[in-house]
């Protein structure tokens, strides 16, 4: 496994919050063995209406959602598009909690500003006063999920 601060996270404090029921862990591991090769977790969040943009704050004070905290991916797999499918793969997994217990936007915060743009490129936008912690409304992320989802095949 491979060492770095969010690595750090999963080793030391991941299974603490699993239990007391703060956050969700999630990982991927290597074909045929238990390395871990990338990881994230879900846990439900607010954001003050102050901080968002008006259109994704829907009227109210305060907007529910889900911060997606400590998406990491080992370094020897960057630059194969995997990234793009954690994230994918991390949004249905707010999107599915969302359709049980409301949400209204995704929140992350981005460790720099290579993870900034990654999440950018994704449709997601900053908060008022931090370009570091960015907001996706939850039915944005949906439609990117349509999108991408892979089409059946036509059978003849």
């Amino acid at each position: 496994m491979w060492s770095s601060p969010l690595n750090d996270w999963l080793l030391r404090e991941a299974h603490r919050a699993q239990r007391s029921d703060t956050a969700r862990s999630y990982v991927w591991i290597e074909e045929g063995s238990l390395v871990v090769v990338d990881h994230y977790a879900i846990t439900p969040t607010e954001v003050l209406k102050t901080e968002l943009p008006r259109s994704l704050t829907g009227g109210m004070s305060v907007v529910p959602g889900y911060l997606l905290g400590r998406l990491a991916l080992d370094r020897s797999l960057h630059g194969a598009g995997l990234g793009n499918w954690l994230l994918y793969d991390a949004l249905e997994t707010a999107v599915n909690a969302s359709e049980v217990a409301g949400g209204r936007i995704i929140v992350v915060d981005a460790i720099d500003d290579h993870a900034t743009a990654f999440y950018m490129h994704h449709g997601f936008r900053a908060i008022k006063g931090n370009p570091r912690r960015l907001v996706l409304k939850m039915a944005t992320a949906r439609a990117l999920l349509d999108e991408t989802a892979p089409k059946p095949r036509e059978t003849s």
